[in-house]
């Protein structure tokens, strides 16, 4: 099976595809009609009828591309691939949209693959025996080069065009661990973990080896989600709104820069093996609408490698579904990563970077800059040095407005000069507590930092929508995340998230009511055996508060005055917050203003 495959030890690319089951067969598992009733009735399907073929044992580097080729000539029924696979052996179900085309397949008796005859036969289980056995529904393949084109398949009379998720890796046979399953993560970042090459260390080491250097294109990674041709998939990145899940996204984020730093860190067969661990998300910044049945491509390379850090930069691209199918720019992100000598757990050399195009030395120079501002950041933060006397200024002026709105508030005047509605900090807190399940573990065993994204953004967000719930908040900036502390199995986990800072937009009239929100997540770790509690990660979310048009008719509509809201801290370390989430929102308006915040998607 898998052993076949990776005999040879060279770059091999990776090509994902779902095909989960429809939605309708996942409620017929649990005696479900999709109406409200329960029956052991046939339901139709793709599986229960004389028009499915079966083919097992299949080996794991089967591809969807590999199916639709084979079967290229005839009319497959939408959706009517279905694979099943455990991590040793793989069964697919074809359903075809005529008898003529079955007969056709049936007659064909085998299907050839990497010189291997696998048998077709007409379909022999029941659904539900197919639906309860041993195997996992999912399409998850490993290929060898050529990469993935588009190819072209007539499937519902229509002529349409296929991309399978693509994620250029190194594989190493000797080592490839097939027993692990990560059940809780996102499927492509299940797919990277798994590509990750997993070394034999030589315990006879007592130095670390030679280090090399490494080009950019070298640890590139590109993933594809075909979220145009696959409902399933789509629809695993849906929120409870019809958008995209910023979550997942972040998740898959974390994985993909995980990925190239273990591809450009890691040197094959030299008997050494290293960590590579998230200290920081520097930004994470969308710049346009990230719309549900569009393409996505996510683009992860080396920007910038000091001594033992290096620089993630990932660019997001939406593929447009007009005439043009153009790869339209995003989100793009930076993280930066360490390499960690897993026996002393401290900082190690890593392979250094080779910089060739005008591109490459033009972003290494960026990644300088990105650590000077870090630096200068840490060392401007209001936990170091006092603020500034415009900010000084401006905290009294809010003390002077609310202390005057107090007053009025108190008297006995009926006319009420202020549009301003004080909201103070401490009431829009919100805390998130989890019991760190296994199941969220990353390959080094422990709480997989992408998990930490997703779980404080999903708070952050809540707690924005509780406070400014005249429309969803939508996502707009991560600035200065910080991973102080590895989160391990079996920690509890608080995650307290408050609203700092909101910023009217727009004009000033109150009807507007919208806004830019700064949602500051603090992150603590409590190890139960000894109850001690400390800091683990810090966020920092930007959220854009803006009605829709009938949301604003809806408002208008309302008999209650309408006031803008501000946020009032109450104590001078909430007055510290407060000013550090200004500066935050600050910094965002002014390179969302900026002409050359789209600069990082120039290729000399």
């Amino acid at each position: 099976m898998i052993k076949n495959l990776i005999k040879s030890k060279k770059l091999y690319e990776i090509n994902f595809k779902r095909n989960f089951l429809s939605t309708s067969i996942l409620k017929i598992r649990n005696g479900h009609d999709g109406n409200g009733s329960y029956s052991n009735k046939s339901f139709s399907n793709p599986f229960i009828n004389s028009k499915t073929i079966e083919i097992q044992n299949l080996p794991l580097n089967l591809t969807t591309l590999d199916l639709l080729n084979e079967f290229k000539n005839y009319k497959i029924s939408p959706h009517g691939i279905k694979t099943k696979y455990n991590t040793e052996k793989g069964c697919v179900y074809i359903t075809f949209e005529n008898n003529q085309d079955f007969m056709k397949a049936i007659d064909k008796k085998v299907f050839s693959f990497n010189n291997l005859n696998y048998s077709i036969q007409p379909i022999k289980q029941s659904l539900s025996s197919l639906l309860n056995d041993e195997l996992t529904t999912t399409t998850t393949t490993i290929t060898t080069p050529p990469t993935t084109t588009e190819i072209e398949t007539n499937t519902n009379t229509s002529v349409q065009h296929v991309e399978n998720v693509n994620i250029v890796s190194s594989l190493n046979s000797n080592h490839y661990n097939h027993s692990i399953s990560y059940p809780n993560q996102s499927a492509i970042t299940q797919q990277l973990w798994f590509a990750r090459v997993s070394k034999e260390v030589n315990p006879a080491l007592t130095e670390a080896p030679k280090l090399t250097t490494k080009t950019p294109e070298e640890s590139k990674v590109e993933v594809i989600l075909p979220f145009s041709t696959d409902l399933q998939l789509r629809e695993n990145y849906l929120s409870p709104y019809g958008h995209l899940r910023i979550g997942r996204f972040l998740e898959d984020l974390d994985a993909i820069a995980t990925v190239v730093a273990f591809k450009h860190g890691e040197n094959e067969n030299d008997g050494y093996k290293k960590m590579f661990v998230t200290v920081s998300v520097d930004t994470i910044k969308i710049l346009r609408p990230l719309i549900p049945d569009r393409d996505i491509k996510m683009e992860a390379k080396l920007s910038w490698v000091g001594n033992s850090s290096m620089e993630i930069m990932i660019r997001v691209f939406s593929k447009d579904n007009d005439e043009t199918q153009q790869w339209d720019p995003v989100l793009v992100a930076f993280f930066t990563m360490v390499g960690v000598d897993p026996k002393t757990m401290k900082p190690t050399n890593i392979n250094s970077l080779k910089v060739e195009t005008p591109t490459e030395k033009r972003l290494f120079a960026e990644g300088e800059q990105h650590k000077l501002q870090r630096l200068n950041s840490n060392q401007q933060s209001l936990e170091k040095l006092p603020p500034t006397p415009a900010e000084l200024q401006t905290i009294h002026n809010l003390f002077m407005i609310s202390k005057q709105q107090q007053s009025y508030s108190s008297s006995s005047s009926s006319i009420e000069p202020f549009n301003t509605n004080f909201i103070p900090m401490n009431s829009t807190s919100l805390e998130t507590v989890i019991l760190c399940q296994p199941q969220e573990k990353n390959i080094n065993g422990q709480i997989f930092g992408g998990y930490l994204m997703r779980m404080a953004f999903e708070t952050a967000y809540t707690t924005c929508f509780m406070k400014f719930p005249e429309s969803l908040p939508r996502f707009r900036s991560i600035s200065g995340l910080k991973f102080l502390k590895p989160v391990e199995i079996g920690d509890i986990l608080n995650m307290e998230s408050t609203i700092t800072y909101s910023k009217p937009m727009g004009s000033e009239e109150c009807e507007n009511q919208t806004y830019y929100t700064q949602v500051e997540v603090l992150a603590y770790v409590t190890d139960p055996s000894i109850g001690e509690k400390k800091l683990s990660n810090v966020f920092n979310f930007t959220f854009y508060c803006a009605p829709s048009k009938s949301q604003k008719e809806k408002l208008q509509q309302q008999n209650t005055t309408k006031k803008l809201k501000q946020i009032l801290p109450q104590s001078y370390s909430e007055a510290m917050r407060y000013l550090t989430g200004k500066r935050i929102i600050d910094s965002y308006i002014e390179f969302d203003q900026s002409p050359s915040k789209m600069d990082v998607f120039k290729n000399e």
